[in-house]
């Protein structure tokens, strides 16, 4: 996971870190595939469950046609091939273990319809939810090198601007580590987020401590205009959800409302803390 070679004049680190480096994150990564596996699993149980209902009440060119149906529909749109084979991907073996991934989508059946029989929008939630490790998987792999006596740290193939670096902020979650750098003012392509091996943490600290001072607030701060420009866009974000409950009718309305809140209202305050932080 972690190559590194070192001096007593000098520190130089290299690293790799992927998803099945990080137990944590290799078990997160089949939460979004055994949920969509669960809506499969309750959509293949329907489907036989409309077929047996038509075979036990005389039907045969009923359930014939319904088993044809989905077999053409499925291969027509090439969902299958889709799964099995991606341009933009590894083959379905070589990211999961099929053992695994059909155990969990059994599991992830279960908790649609466990989650279906407290509120009718709970499985959308659920599908919600399960997006969340996609998106930290998404980091990974991540690939990079620090060298402190030559002041250059690299992630991903991108230079970290050192001398633009206004301050750091590190998270760490067991085997590896999360850096939300800041910068001054004109380096919108600067890596912002870095996740690196908790090794590698101490010679990037000492570097980005090493950054020069932080510049004075009339070169980093937001202007006047761009400062309300940022504001009313955060507190109109923070508004959608409680207009969609005003304007929309109850009952499935208001499910709306609250889903399009939270996401909108994430998004909002966000702007309003970089409005008042910047």
């Amino acid at each position: 996971m972690v190559t590194s070679r070192s001096t007593p004049t000098d520190t130089t680190v290299d690293w790799r870190l992927d998803v099945d480096d990080v137990p944590l994150l290799r078990t997160l990564r089949y939460v979004p595939a055994c949920v969509l596996g669960g809506f499969a699993v309750l959509v293949v149980a329907l489907l036989g469950w409309l077929v047996i209902a038509a075979l036990l009440s005389g039907n045969v060119i009923r359930a014939l046609g319904l088993f044809v149906l989905a077999i053409l529909g499925l291969l027509s749109r090439r969902y299958v091939p889709a799964l099995l084979a991606s341009d933009v991907g590894e083959p379905l073996w070589c990211r999961y273990s099929l053992r695994w991934l059909a155990g969990g989508s059994v599991l992830g059946a279960l908790l649609l319809l466990g989650s279906a029989r407290l509120h009718a929008g709970a499985p959308l939630a659920v599908f919600v939810a399960s997006c969340v490790p996609l998106v930290l998987a998404a980091h990974f792999p991540t690939t990079g090198a620090v060298d402190v006596a030559a002041e250059t740290l690299v992630v991903d193939g991108t230079a970290v601007p050192l001398d633009a670096v206004r301050g750091h902020r590190t998270v760490t979650a067991g085997p590896f580590a999360v850096y939300w750098l800041s910068y001054a003012r004109g380096n919108p392509n600067a890596p912002r987020l870095l996740v690196v091996p908790t090794d590698c943490t101490e010679p990037i600290t000492a570097l980005l401590e090493r950054s020069p001072n932080t510049p004075a607030p009339a070169e980093t701060a937001l202007g006047a205009t761009e400062r309300w420009i940022v504001l009313g866009f955060g507190i109109g974000l923070l508004a959608v959800g409680p207009a969609l409950w005003v304007a929309l009718p109850p009952g499935g309305g208001r499910l709306v409302a609250l889903y399009a809140g939270a996401l909108f209202g994430l998004f909002g305050a966000l702007f309003l803390w970089y409005a008042v932080t910047a």
